[in-house]
């Protein structure tokens, strides 16, 4: 799916009208709205996933990121999430984490969350959007933005214990400014 392919895609299921950003330090743009912001092109980007028991099918995917900042910072983060995947070399899938991500992006004020962590998309109630093409399978996995005892306890003892922390103290995903 080529970037224009991916940003018609994710703009028929964003929330409102979408608009597109650039998002270094990612060669390709970021689709914004109203708190959502998302990849446009790094599902031309193969970084090793793939369908159990079936080979002949590529997995790629789009980042999707949400949080109440600004849409330069929401696309910035995208940028910096795409490259970090780069360079550690690691299929882009649920359960991943990006420790320190939000060291390579310029934080306002506040900001509480430092780290990344991928999973299957909680945005949409219909399930995590994706598109089948021959020999290619795009999905979107949704990059969660957690603060140090939360990235802690997602990558030790899983995102389940996690979740049910986060519902205990009323936290936020999209709250970019949670307590630690």
């Amino acid at each position: 799916m080529r970037p224009n392919q991916a940003a018609e895609w994710l703009g028929s299921f964003f929330p409102a009208e979408p608009s597109l950003i650039d998002a270094p330090p990612a060669p390709f743009p970021a689709l914004t709205a109203e708190g959502i912001a998302a990849t446009c092109g790094f599902s031309e980007v193969d970084t090793g996933l793939a369908l159990e028991g079936e080979t002949g099918t590529d997995v790629r995917c789009e980042l999707v990121v949400r949080g109440g900042v600004e849409k330069q910072l929401l696309g910035a983060t995208l940028g910096a999430a795409a490259a970090m995947l780069l360079e550690l070399g690691v299929p882009a899938q649920p359960g991943v984490g990006l420790e320190h991500l939000l060291d390579r992006v310029e934080l306002p004020e506040g900001v509480s969350v430092r780290h990344g962590y991928l999973r299957e998309p909680r945005l949409f109630d219909q399930g995590t959007p994706l598109v089948r093409e021959p020999g290619r399978l795009t999905l979107l996995l949704e990059l969660a933005l957690l603060t140090d005892d939360e990235y802690a306890i997602a990558t030790e003892q899983g995102e389940a214990v996690l979740e049910r922390r986060m519902r205990r103290r009323g936290a936020a995903m999209a709250d970019w400014h949670r307590d630690a």
